[in-house]
């Protein structure tokens, strides 16, 4: 069965579903509807060799980094919602930027909060 995608409704709650793998990178954009989440489009790539030999931490910052900046059209000017699977990145999106490499700094850029919920994570945007 295919996945049927919707057209994106600005009046909408949105959500970024990302991940990362040892090879490659991916996310779905969502938004609510009649209290389901259904799929705006899909996005992946693989990773780099120099990205392949990053950490797991790196690698999943990496897939939200590069998920926002392939999404920026869609996520502009919305307040939108982050699901990920790595608890770490709740430190990335707290901790004091003098502690990051250049490369994390441009990844973190825009975060205003977080919160656990059933075993992902949720980090809340406004671009």
């Amino acid at each position: 069965m295919s996945t049927l995608l919707v057209y994106p409704s600005p009046d909408a709650q949105l959500s970024l579903t990302c991940d990362a793998s040892d090879r490659a990178l991916g996310s779905v954009p969502s938004q609510e509807e009649n209290g389901e989440w259904k799929p705006l489009a899909f996005f992946s790539r693989k990773l780099t060799p120099a990205d392949q030999r990053s950490s797991v931490y790196d690698r999943e910052l990496l897939a939200v980094y590069a998920s926002v900046r392939h999404f920026s059209y869609m996520l502009e000017g919305r307040n939108f919602t982050i699901y990920t699977d790595h608890k770490p990145l709740i430190y990335a999106f707290t901790q004091k930027h003098e502690k990051c490499s250049p490369r994390q700094i441009r990844h973190l850029t825009g975060s205003v909060s977080f919160r656990r919920i059933y075993g992902t994570f949720r980090v809340h945007l406004t671009w």
